[in-house]
């Protein structure tokens, strides 16, 4: 895997931790060299950022874009101070031209563990820079105040789905009674996050029979969708908003022409713009749409709607946790997300689950939406990849003996069936993949 050095070896003639295809030096100034390649391409644009960038790619010479005249131009030093600074992975550049990476992804997502690859100082200009590299810049989000009419509350179902396609989201009232809609708020903070509900109590297991999901999430993405997070989010005043963001940023490379999922937002309490209202910006699922700067919401609408009410929001919307600006109290949310099921789960119920206490209590429904189910020949253990087969934890899959046994079995096949002239090709790709160069009961395999 790109990053993670090679372990432990266990078995003699396939330790490849000195073996490499690519020297990392000459691929890091490969990339630097084509990174610097692709922005001289992009100058006619980048006057549109309208302001002096620093750039600095890892430990390299920092240089500036200065995109403050009709044409810009690269500079290698500059005495003015630049409206914003920029330190990011030149391979960023690269997949950003290619339309691998969403920039509003690729600029931040370092910034979780590194502060250091934060842009700093006009984060706009960072933002309008990336998305000028890409095939397709996109447009920027229609404020909440140029349509004339946006989703209200409601019990009409189809009047909901109709706001999802038309908006990217919809409110359906009387979801929860008001005698459900109730949330022990936990230890005090402006933000709290609760996560794995499952684990939390019976009342979440309920609440997956809940005949919303039925009527929303296969019309919505299929009858496979799994749950890829199931929290609470609980905002009190002085609450940190959180940056605009898509529900399916982590699909790269960027696709906006289908959603992957679908989130239901259930309000536990009346929820206002005051107290912290998701923020959306109506109709930015639809086409290559996203916001010029994803740590303001102005000019998104605050999704206001009583307590019991379910917001439902298309995957593709740009959206935020609104600021809480009330003197008390708290706005908490149950937020139940549903991915296709071919789209890696954020949250691993495999692990998360392994508890003695919750998964006897699993029916056969909760299983299936949490991934315990096989579906288009994904999702098997041990081999097993029927359609809609339940599976479980096996007690002995994967132990020594089998795997010692496997392997034996595999490398003679391999070494038996090894050539270009055999007709079975398998056992002659898994001899030059599995096998490496090692060797098989005292015989070095061969290359062809």
């Amino acid at each position: 895997m790109a990053g993670v050095a090679p372990g432990k070896t266990y078995t003699p003639g396939l330790d490849f931790s000195g073996v490499a295809y690519t020297c990392p030096a000459k691929k890091a100034q490969s990339d630097a060299d084509r990174a610097h390649e692709i922005i001289r391409e992009k100058l006619p644009l980048l006057s549109q950022i309208k302001a002096l960038l620093a750039v600095t790619f890892g430990d390299r010479p920092t240089f500036f874009v200065d995109g403050r005249a009709n044409q810009a131009k690269i500079l290698d030093s500059c005495d003015d101070e630049p409206d914003c600074r920029l330190n990011i992975k030149p391979e960023y550049i690269i997949q950003f031209y290619e339309n691998k990476l969403e920039p509003r992804y690729g600029l931040f997502k370092d910034a979780f563990f590194n502060e250091a690859s934060m842009p700093s100082g006009k984060i706009p200009v960072a933002i309008k820079f990336a998305d000028l590299l890409t095939p397709h810049p996109p447009t920027p989000a229609k404020p909440a105040s140029a349509f004339s009419r946006l989703p209200e509350p409601t019990e009409d179902v189809e009047q909901v789905k109709r706001d999802i396609e038309e908006f990217g989201y919809g409110l359906l009232t009387t979801a929860l009674s008001a005698t459900v809609a109730q949330v022990d708020g936990g230890p005090d903070g402006p933000n709290q996050r609760l996560w794995t509900l499952i684990n939390k109590g019976d009342d979440f297991l309920d609440l997956l029979n809940h005949p919303i999901i039925d009527e929303f999430v296969p019309w919505a993405l299929g009858e496979h969708a799994v749950i890829t997070t199931y929290t609470a989010n609980i905002a009190r005043p002085g609450n940190v908003p959180m940056q605009l963001h898509t529900d399916q940023v982590a699909v790269q490379p960027p696709i906006r022409d289908i959603a992957f999922g679908i989130n239901i937002l259930f309000y536990l309490e009346d929820v206002t713009e005051k107290n912290g209202a998701t923020r959306v910006y109506p109709g930015s699922h639809l086409g290559q749409v996203a916001p010029e700067d994803i740590f303001t919401v102005e000019g998104s609408h605050p999704a206001e709607a009583p307590a019991g009410t379910a917001l439902i929001v298309d995957s593709r919307i740009w959206h935020a946790t609104g600021p809480n600006r009330e003197a008390a109290g708290e706005r908490p949310l149950i937020l139940l997300f549903f991915m296709r099921s071919f789209i890696r789960q954020q949250e691993n119920n495999f692990l998360s689950l392994r508890r003695s206490d919750v998964w006897p209590r699993l029916s056969d429904r909760h299983k299936r939406m949490l991934g315990f189910y096989t579906t288009g020949a994904l999702g098997g253990v041990d081999g097993e990849v029927r359609e809609g087969v339940f599976v479980e934890w096996k007690e002995g899959v994967g132990g020594c003996g089998s795997r010692t046994t496997a392997a034996r079995q595999v490398g003679k096949l391999a070494w038996i069936n090894i050539g270009p002239e055999t007709q079975d090709l398998v056992p002659w790709v898994i001899s030059h993949i599995y096998l490496g160069g090692g060797r098989v009961d005292g015989c070095d395999s061969q290359h062809s």
